[in-house]
Formats: structure tokens, sequence, C-alpha cells
């Protein structure tokens, strides 16, 4: 999909990338589907993919605890390997680390504008929020709907500077107890509000 318009019937999808895609990337996935389709029902979809994933795995049961705990339902997701064909349909490819940047890149080198730190994109969107109106700097961008705004987001931020050079990790909880997966939770939980509640400010 590289810089083109999102067809009017498609939805604007969003893909989360981790290792082996069962505790971070569809952690993230799933609240970010939640609190998406509460601001614009059913205009995206989130989904999410591993570098390295453990293919046909569910999600981890210590990750699937914290969703059932914020009663945000986690049943179907299954680990599949990233891969090119997935990335090109993908708007924006929010990444944990910065090796998963680097692999979502070797498999679709066009997807540099689009692949973003999940931490980083929200801090991002705190940040030009402080200092800009965003009705304003997308319709400079010719964005007037959700999926123009998307289309336009990562360049937008990479042309405010807002984007840095190193991902802002976070951490892999994989194996490593409750509490790391709790401190996940605590990256990932306020970046995903984030993100969500900067989508549900515009009309449309």
């Amino acid at each position: 999909m590289s810089d083109a318009a999102i067809p009017d019937d498609e939805p604007v999808r969003l893909l989360t990338v981790c290792t082996g895609n069962i505790c971070r990337s569809p952690y993230a996935a799933v609240l970010l589907q939640e609190g998406l389709s509460w601001a614009r029902p059913g205009v995206f979809q989130v989904t999410s993919a591993g570098t390295h994933a453990l293919i046909g795995r569910p999600m981890d049961p210590m990750a699937r605890g914290l969703l059932e705990d914020k009663e945000v339902r986690s049943a179907g997701a299954q680990a599949r390997l990233l891969s090119a064909r997935v990335v090109e349909k993908q708007a924006v490819v929010l990444v944990m680390d910065d090796h998963h940047r680097e692999m979502v890149l070797d498999e679709s080198p066009s997807a540099h504008r689009r692949t973003i730190g999940l931490v980083d994109l929200a801090t991002a969107l705190r940040a030009v929020d402080e200092q800009y109106d965003w009705p304003d700097l997308l319709a400079d961008a010719g964005a007037k709907e959700v999926r123009g705004r998307w289309r336009v987001l990562p360049s937008v931020l990479m042309a405010l500077g807002q984007l840095p050079v190193r991902v802002e990790p976070v951490a892999d909880p994989y194996g490593r107890g409750l509490k790391a997966f709790g401190r996940m939770a605590e990256q990932v939980d306020p970046a995903v509000r984030s993100i969500v509640r900067w989508e549900a400010q515009f009309a449309r």
C-alpha cells in the first residue's frame, strides 16, 4: 500500500509486531482493536505478527489474564510469522523494539515511513497535541477523514521531527513471570490509550 490512499471500502489496517507473537504484540493488538472499535466502530482492523513467531501458539496465559482483568476478550489470537505480504497491507506497523523494525524493513523496505515504535507513536501524538492543532495539520496534508488521516500520519510526525531514530523498547516478558507482564502492561496500556484518544477526537 505504501503511499497510496486506503480505499473507502477497506478497513484501516494496523499491525503490531514483536518476536514470538504470543505476548507483547497480540496484547497490544487486542487492546488497540478494542479501543479503536469504540472510537471508530467498524473502521479498524488491528492484527499482530512475530519476527520469529511461535506459529499457531495462542497468546501467553499471563498476557491473556491481563486482558481478562480488563474485561477485554482475547479469544482466537494465534501466532503468525511476519511477512512482506502482511506488511504491505498495513496503514501503520507498530513495533516493540529496534530489532523488530529492522526485520519489518528487511521484509518490506517500502514500509520505512509506516513503521513506528508503539510507545514512540503515543509519545509523538501527545507532543504534537501540545504544540499544534491536529485538524489544521491534517487539513494541510489533505486528510479529511479517518483513512486519509492514517495515511498521512507517519509523514506528518516525521516532518515535525517527532519520530526518534531509535525505537523506545517494550520489555519482553516471555518466561519472566507475572511482574514482567505487569511491566509490559505499564508501557503498552498508556500508549494504547493515547492512540485511541487521539483518534477519538475527530468527527469522522
